[in-house]
């Protein structure tokens, strides 16, 4: 397993589980601060079959600035296009939830996602198939 990101970001895939564990910390100035956050992604996924999973974990990360907001919207948009077929997302408060749920209207990702407080019950909606 591959790790990729930065202090704001992580990325790793898991081959057996064809699945991305993904999470992002702390308060992101801007876009800048998460560079190869699109690149990252395109060789994460890119480890992956189709039909791969997704367990982001957003429970310690501040409300995304708009650029930042921007491009995650972008990224989700390109994800569902590589043929993702579920993704759980851990939120830490209410806030992030609507933000999460927001983001996943504008990508299309609504059907495919729900959101945790906890990993167990994310892991186990994640692998019923």
């Amino acid at each position: 397993m591959s790790t990729r990101g930065n202090e704001f970001y992580g990325l790793r895939a898991d081959r057996e589980k064809n699945r991305v564990y993904f999470s992002m910390q702390g308060a992101i100035p801007n876009v800048d601060a998460i560079k190869d956050f699109m690149s990252d992604w395109r060789t994460t996924v890119g480890e992956l079959k189709e039909g791969f999973t997704i367990l982001g974990d957003l429970s310690k990360c501040e409300p995304l600035p708009e650029d930042v907001d921007k491009l995650n919207e972008e990224a989700q948009a390109w994800i569902m296009s590589q043929g993702c077929r579920k993704v759980a997302q851990l939120v830490g408060d209410i806030n992030l939830m609507s933000q999460v749920n927001e983001f996943a209207e504008k990508s299309g990702m609504r059907d495919i996602l729900r959101a945790f407080f906890y990993v167990k019950g994310a892991e186990m909606w994640l692998d019923i198939k």
